[in-house]
């Protein structure tokens, strides 16, 4: 850990801040009064990021006007985070160069405008040509956080800094004094803005170059020159298509297609008729050296950093990967504290588990384990949920901070809950997804099983059947049949696939009254509670459904979201867990008083550490083509669905499996 932060580079970064703005960020500090405690203070950063107690602070923001109207948002980050964002723009540059191709030329050492420019003239003043001059809407401020930190983790960054860069990305930002909600973007005004931009569109830039284009981009701006209108045409409905996988959209007003006899501006020079005209430059006036128009240096907040110790790993929790993002608690008794910005676990005072608040996205307690007022504020304050359930299993209810709620969303999701239609075709996308995702899941099952059986066949022809039958149904009631009755046929086909001495027959919930059924339960409540906390993260309501009826305590798009991940998510680990023979029949517990059937919580600690692994599993999303984890698929669902919601797609896409694999 200590090669990832060398007290030289730090200082690097240092001097490239000093060198820069002067302005003050949201705790008063300037580069001038920094520099007064810079030695101690640039000691006590590296042990932050060392122990991975570093956090960032938030930015002060203030709005320019734009030329063309309206207002741009900016930030002020602090000096630290200043220092923390040029270490990691340093530290990563190398491989986000791999990557970048030569039609992007913003942001990065020796190009700019001038190459750009430079390379657009050699296609425009050949020969008389068509262009697509484009521009991406609100890019800066729509980058899809999910998105972006998967392009980061594709480039094998090691996990510290990408933890780090996805710090920065969701720093809060105070306007005025109030925090303004976030949920996707970059912050302008950041030191890494331009380059993970940049890295964001890169895959855009490939399938543009792919095509064949004479594709030049500048930031957020671009054009494209071309032979005829028709194939203009065509490149820029193919533009609107693949941008829209990013989560993006073209400016409807700043982007359009030019005939060779019309002119367009691209970067501040005119394009006219095969010529390329400068822009006239102003003189410079001389003016009066003005002091910084920054805020006033302010007492600082903190200057002294606690410093921290890095415990050993011990106990459960013996299944803790590096990688985790959710902290589960299953010793009973345990208690959960906060120390040096890592939440511990003991038992008897027993140190068991020092995890870095940074690593952790949820805690999740099993049974009677007890948590600080420390632990309880610091998670509230960090958004992380906690979940609490019993030592069975059985979902009790969550703990959070409110969500950043978007009152657009809201809205939208008020207005399409009014109309039958949107409702009707929404749901129809989502059976479907569950059904074609049940039949190729059992599919695979019968293919490798030893003995394959006619029930699983008879459910396979069955599930293509109900599949037709989805496109045709003219209400939600029948669709609703058509979904019950396929899910009781896959299960159907499910159980017969089930080895000795396990056996499943029917789906029984509450309670679950056999080993399958109350593994099965359990991982639909952990990935129900996922998905509702996504859900409630990019501030959509969790009530607003679309095949399930809204109805009181009961987050029904959470339930929508479910459906297409159940088979390849729980139900395959299910069959994988009980057919491996990684659980036995003695690792469940007698029937209880209502016939419920439960783990041992030793055995418990095993499912959990394959549920965890199975989220971690790396899957290719259909939908933008990304080699991710199971887990950023629910990520990128639910922002699949606020794109429907939004209106700028049709129908939901669910997240289809292929029989491939």
């Amino acid at each position: 850990m200590p090669s990832y932060f060398p007290l030289s580079r730090l200082h690097a970064a240092w001097e490239s801040v000093r060198r820069r703005s002067q302005s003050a960020g949201i705790d008063g500090i300037t580069p001038d009064l920094f520099a007064g405690i810079v030695t101690e203070a640039l000691r006590q950063l590296q042990r932050q990021l060392q122990q991975e107690q570093y956090c960032s602070q938030p930015a002060r923001g203030f709005t320019i006007p734009k030329k063309s109207g309206g207002t741009r948002l900016i930030s002020i980050p602090t000096v630290l985070d200043r220092i923390v964002q040029r270490f990691l723009l340093q530290s990563i540059y190398p491989a986000l160069e791999e990557v970048f191709l030569d039609c992007s030329h913003a942001y990065r050492p020796g190009m700019g405008v001038q190459t750009a420019i430079a390379q657009a003239a050699e296609v425009y003043t050949a020969s008389p040509v068509w262009a697509i001059k484009g521009d991406v809407a609100q890019f800066f401020d729509h980058l899809n956080w999910a998105l972006l930190l998967t392009q980061l983790e594709q480039l094998a960054i090691t996990p510290p800094l990408v933890d780090l860069i996805a710090g920065q990305l969701k720093a809060r930002l105070v306007v005025k004094g109030y925090p303004i909600p976030r949920n996707q973007g970059v912050l302008q005004g950041s030191i890494l803005s331009g380059a993970l931009a940049n890295l964001y569109l890169s895959e855009f830039d490939r399938r543009c170059l792919a095509a064949g284009m004479e594709y030049i981009r500048y930031g957020d701006d671009f054009v494209v020159l071309t032979g005829g209108l028709l194939e203009a045409t065509r490149i820029l409905a193919w533009m609107e298509e693949w941008i829209a996988d990013f989560r993006l959209h073209l400016h409807p007003e700043k982007t359009r297609l030019v005939a060779p006899h019309e002119s367009f501006t691209f970067l501040g020079y005119e394009f006219q008729s095969g010529d390329i005209i400068a822009p006239v430059r102003k003189k410079p006036q001389r003016k009066r050296k003005a002091k910084t128009a920054s805020t006033p240096s302010k007492r600082p907040l903190a200057c002294a950093v606690v410093r921290g110790t890095v415990q050993k790993k011990t106990g459960f929790l013996d299944h803790w990967q590096e990688e985790m993002t959710t902290l589960y608690i299953t010793e009973q008794r345990a208690y959960v504290k906060v120390k040096h910005q890592q939440f511990q676990v003991l038992l008897n005072h027993d140190l068991l588990i020092a995890v870095p608040v940074n690593r952790v996205s949820h805690l999740v307690l099993f049974g009677c384990c007890n948590l600080s007022h420390g632990a309880i504020s610091l998670a509230l304050r960090r958004r992380i949920p906690i979940l609490f359930l019993s030592y069975q299993g059985r979902y009790f209810g969550r703990l959070q901070t409110e969500g950043v709620a978007q009152v657009k969303y809201l809205q939208q999701q008020v207005e399409r809950s009014l109309a039958p239609e949107f409702i009707l075709r929404q749901a129809k996308a989502i059976v479907a997804g569950k059904l074609h995702n049940c039949r190729i899941l059992l599919l695979r099952l019968n293919r490798r099983s030893h003995h394959q059986t006619p029930e699983a066949k008879e459910a396979i022809e069955q599930l293509a059947e109900y599949l037709q039958k989805v496109p045709q149904a003219d209400s939600l009631e029948m669709l609703l049949g058509y979904e019950g009755q396929g899910t009781r046929v896959y299960f159907r086909g499910l159980g017969s696939l089930v080895y000795e001495p396990f056996t499943f027959t029917q789906r029984s919930r509450r309670p679950p009254k056999d080993p399958v059924n109350s593994l099965l339960s359990l991982g639909y409540t952990l990935v129900h509670q996922n998905l509702y906390s996504l859900v409630q993260g990019v501030g959509l309501h969790p009530h607003f459904g679309n095949l399930h009826v809204p109805r009181e305590n009961h987050p029904a798009l959470v339930s929508d979201l479910i459906e297409e991940f159940r088979a390849p998510l729980v139900d395959s680990l299910v069959m994988f867990l009980v057919n491996s023979k990684i659980f036995q029949e003695e690792d469940f517990t007698p029937p209880d008083g209502r016939g419920g059937v439960y783990l041992y919580p030793d055995k418990l600690k095993v499912f959990l550490k394959h549920w965890q692994e199975r989220l971690q599993l790396e899957v290719t999303h259909p939908h933008t083509g990304y080699a991710v984890s199971n887990f950023r698929c629910l990520e990128l669902q639910v922002w699949e669905y606020i794109g429907c919601l939004m209106g700028e797609r049709e129908v939901y896409r669910p997240m289809l499996l292929d029989n491939k694999w």
